[in-house]
């Protein structure tokens, strides 16, 4: 199983948010190869190998990731792996419904606010994010452990494990590029190892 000791879950949890909010970009790619470059954790390295799969000095393989990103995940066609907690987990797939209201009410209760982005609230890259916040708090506050190991596990179990598997999944089948095939698995490995630390009390 892996441990914190194996994984620096801050540091990947980072990583793959920014895979899903930014846009392929040539110097974005280039970026990401910078971060996992510099001690990246064993657990990445098959994303990093995909990612130097990625020709981005090709104009053509440029235009064919950002055509994939968009596809994937901003639409407007109809998207295949929509990255949004509520399409997942409402009864008629509609975004905006109860889970972007509650993952607001934790983002709040923790002091943060949402405001003038165009990225949703329950977005996978900005619930990631806020993972990272939170285990980042946790290590931070020793005094408060018990309130951020709390709500680490409640943001898990309540909202990551809710849709995670299932959109990883529609992600991995939906994806040309293998890098968007390995940041899938990646993501449901993490957010599965994040919560047997949780559950162990670890994190």
């Amino acid at each position: 199983m892996m441990t914190v000791m194996t994984i620096d879950f801050q540091k990947t949890l980072t990583v793959l948010s920014s895979m899903y909010l930014c846009k392929p970009t040539k110097d974005v790619v280039e970026g990401w190869r910078t971060a996992l470059s510099e001690n990246a954790p064993a657990f990445l390295s098959g994303l990093k190998t995909a990612l130097d799969g990625l020709d981005v000095s090709s104009e053509q393989e440029q235009e064919d990731l950002l055509w994939e990103y968009t596809q994937l995940f901003v639409g407007p066609y109809k998207l295949p792996c929509p990255p949004w907690e509520s399409v997942y987990t409402s009864p008629k797939r509609l975004m905006m419904q109860s889970a972007f209201e509650e993952v607001s009410d934790s983002y709040r209760r923790e002091g943060l606010v949402l405001g003038g982005s165009d990225v949703m609230a329950d977005h996978i890259g900005v619930e990631l994010n806020f993972l990272a916040l939170l285990l980042r708090r946790l290590d931070e506050n020793p005094a408060q452990r018990s309130h951020y190991v709390d709500a680490t596990k409640k943001f898990v179990d309540g909202h990551l494990m809710q849709w995670v598997p299932a959109f990883t999944r529609d992600l991995e089948e939906a994806a040309a590029y293998t890098f968007y095939k390995v940041l899938a698995r990646t993501t449901r490995e993490l957010v599965d190892a994040v919560q047997g630390e949780a559950l162990a009390g670890i994190v």
